[in-house]
């Protein structure tokens, strides 16, 4: 695997180069030193399709050992990506042991450069507690690239696949996801959806999948609630916007990003999700099971009915007069609430829709 070194890196690390090899673009691999926030961080970008991701924070210590630095990053991105794990196993066998280069042309400077732009624009949101940012790294893969002159713009995570199936010969994605049940009560109606999602995905992406499969525009406070099957309050998750952090139902509080859903994938719990603490928008949430074989690395949703009340409606008695008023073009305000609810985008369910914007709502 040949490591394309800038000069900086070379000489912060007192790199010593080796003769540059023939390698194929995939198993190489540009990198750079930067410095966001005061503190050093390595960006790491792949020559063939400029996926990548980001080391931050990094001690001189940690600096000396250059080659675990690299290796755990190219595992952590591929696994992120959920990759399987033979496949990236039998590209690192295949790849070999490191070569350090110097950087090998303008093109491929000029995309880790990107990447480093990129990177230094999320500094505020980098986490200082987390070495590999796994946040950062999805968004420089979301970044649109366009590898030549003749090529169309594509994501660098849709460029790594299409490599990574051609190094494979075989579908390269397998993960365990959840499936869940989600049940919005409008009593005495519900609108509800069927929803697959990897396993280690975290309550604070749970929020932002709910809010794509239900059509929900994000402008509200939410929490969940974890329930046992004796009606015992376990957990309360809330954002990081709640202003006060009171306990709640006598159970411990964490934040939602802190915490996957996976810790809670046992029947026996259910959860709730409170979207619109005005309105109160109540989503239950079941557990079906586990998928040990899910071949997407994102959610979809596989089935559901009904549609969601607009924003703001009044909960569930402004909902009702909503519908009833709706229901009759006679009625005094029918052209006044109709022009309101296109103001609010609301519109029916639509499956094909809400899984095309499921597809990157855990690249945001």
């Amino acid at each position: 695997m040949q490591i394309c070194c800038t000069k900086k890196l070379q000489d912060e690390m007192g790199i010593v180069l080796q003769n540059e090899t023939k390698e194929e673009d995939l198993f190489c691999w540009s990198v750079h030193l930067i410095t966001v926030n005061r503190r050093k961080t390595i960006v790491v970008v792949n020559d063939s399709n400029r996926f990548g991701f980001v080391l931050y924070g990094l001690k001189a210590k940690q600096l000396k050992n250059l080659d675990e630095l690299l290796i755990m990053g190219i595992r952590n991105c591929l696994r992120d990506e959920k990759i399987k794990e033979e496949i990236v196993e039998k590209y690192l066998k295949s790849a070999g042991g490191f070569i350090y280069a110097k950087t090998r042309g303008s093109k491929y400077v000029a995309r880790l450069n990107k990447g480093c732009e990129l990177v230094k624009g999320l500094g505020d949101s980098l986490e200082l507690s987390e070495l590999f940012q796994t946040s950062a790294t999805r968004i420089m893969n979301k970044d649109i690239v366009k590898m030549s002159k003749e090529s169309d713009y594509h994501y660098p995570y849709e460029l790594l696949s299409k490599d990574l199936k051609i190094f494979a010969g075989e579908e390269i994605v397998r993960c365990e996801a959840v499936d869940l049940i989600v049940k919005l009560k409008l009593y005495p109606k519900i609108a509800w959806r069927r929803i697959i999602t990897p396993i280690n995905t975290t309550f604070k992406e749970l929020h932002e999948i709910l809010q794509v499969a239900f059509d929900w525009k994000d402008y509200h406070l939410y929490e969940f609630n974890v329930i046992d099957d004796e009606g015992k309050y376990v957990l309360n998750v809330i954002s990081e916007f709640e202003e006060v952090y009171e306990e709640s139902q006598g159970c411990k509080i964490l934040l939602d990003s802190q915490v996957d859903i996976s810790e809670y994938t046992n029947q026996k719990y259910r959860i709730v999700y409170c979207y619109d603490y005005g309105d109160n928008w109540e989503h239950e949430i079941t557990i079906q099971g586990v998928n040990a074989k899910y071949d997407k690395n994102y959610p979809t949703c596989v089935m559901g009915a009904g549609n969601t009340p607009p924003e703001d409606v009044g909960g569930i008695t402004g909902y009702k007069e909503f519908l009833k008023i709706m229901k009759n073009p006679n009625h005094d305000e029918y052209e006044n609430i109709k022009r309101w609810a296109q103001g609010q985008r609301y519109k029916d369910y639509d499956s094909d829709s809400v899984n095309r914007r499921l597809k990157n709502v855990l690249r945001r």
